[in-house]
């Protein structure tokens, strides 16, 4: 069996802490690469999923749950209770009812004829969403359609920046927005930036194809493992891709080959810089999916940011539950009228003094 070709790693060669703070953070995003990957995969299976599976039980529940605040508000008329019984009945059926009436109920009549009557006579108001409230402020003070979405996820600023195009309109300026010495400073290191990465790039390349090239090697095994390799350093370098050539690098090169020739501390350290912009990059991409995800990161994920078959189940698992749950609350609604309400006051109170509990908490902390 012929010798792999792999990296060494030599004991008494001690590497650097900006080579080894370079190595974590190549580390670091191949992890969090994998986790964005797992995460863009993931929400691609859970979607159909949810549409398929989870939707007509959620709307079956829904169903069930509209039933029970009907029976609730007719036995409500027909037994008598004490006033802060019926207050404790009022705030839950009213908090269902915003609920439904703020989702998918927004056109039932019935619930808004309920919510009426436990509400003053005052009618159901949906509130508006954080998207909403920007884009028509935006629309207001500058007259222009814009991604409310893409502004919480950049920031104003940045977004205005961005799209100075579509602002200009409002200046009424027919020359381009000057940008600060600041910015132009900044892009013009950004462009500087590039062309010494395309110089390290190709540095990088060479080294890597000199040593790897089949026709160096005359062991048949080798010659094929060499061919891989420079298959893969290839198409780095045809992706400019830069991150990867460093992790092939790292790979593929000795530590004497690459920390004292190729890696000078010089650029270590502007590697090092160029992947903390990445990482923090992948970081807000990553959280910008999990925020947007509307608890399906939550619920369906794992550790790893895959897309959990197992909690899927589960949470499925759950809503059939409370389906049946439902059912029989309803069933029992019809045997003993009473009973049931009393029972369905203890769970409200539980509710309403879990929700206190919680809010007392809170505002300590």
């Amino acid at each position: 069996m012929s010798k792999q070709i792999i990296h060494k790693e030599y004991i008494h060669t001690k590497k650097s802490k900006l080579f080894q703070r370079y190595e974590k953070l190549l580390n670091d995003i191949a992890i969090k690469k994998n986790n964005q990957e797992n995460l863009n995969e993931g929400m691609r299976i859970v979607i159909p999923k949810i549409n398929s599976e989870l939707h007509p039980l959620l709307k079956e529940r829904i169903e069930y749950r509209i039933k029970k605040i009907i029976r609730l508000d007719k036995v409500v008329d027909e037994i008598v209770i004490s006033n802060a019984k019926y207050l404790t009945f009022e705030i839950y059926i009213l908090e269902e009812l915003e609920e439904l009436l703020s989702s998918s109920e927004k056109e039932n009549d019935i619930l808004k004829a309920i919510y009426l009557k436990y509400n003053g006579g005052y009618k159901f108001e949906e509130d508006r969403t954080e998207q909403d409230f920007i884009s028509e402020l935006v629309k207001n003070k500058f007259g222009i359609d814009v991604d409310a979405d893409e502004i919480l996820k950049k920031g104003f600023e940045q977004y205005m920046e961005e799209n100075q195009e579509k602002f200009q309109t409002h200046f009424d300026q027919q020359e381009p927005i000057k940008k600060s010495k600041k910015q132009t400073k900044k892009l013009k290191d950004e462009e500087e930036e590039e062309k010494i990465l395309a110089l390290d790039a190709k540095a990088i390349y060479f080294r890597l194809i000199k040593k790897y090239h089949p026709d160096r090697e005359l062991d048949p095994t080798k010659q094929n493992e060499c061919t891989e390799i420079t298959k893969l350093v290839t198409k780095a370098y045809k992706d400019n891709d830069f991150m990867a050539l460093l992790k092939l690098q790292i790979t593929y090169l000795e530590e004497n080959e690459h920390d004292a020739n190729t890696l000078a501390d010089d650029m270590i350290i502007r590697y090092n810089k160029i992947l903390q912009a990445q990482l923090k990059e992948l970081n807000q991409e990553i959280e910008y999916i999990k925020r947007n995800s509307m608890g399906l990161f939550e619920d369906f994920f794992d550790e790893n940011y895959s897309f959990s078959n197992a909690l899927f189940n589960n949470h499925k698992m759950q809503i059939k539950d409370g389906i049946e749950h439902l059912k029989m609350e309803l069933e029992y609604s019809n045997q003993q009228k009473k009973g049931w309400f009393k029972e369905c006051l203890k769970e409200m109170e539980a509710k309403i003094e879990f929700k206190s509990l919680k809010f007392h908490l809170d505002s300590m902390f």
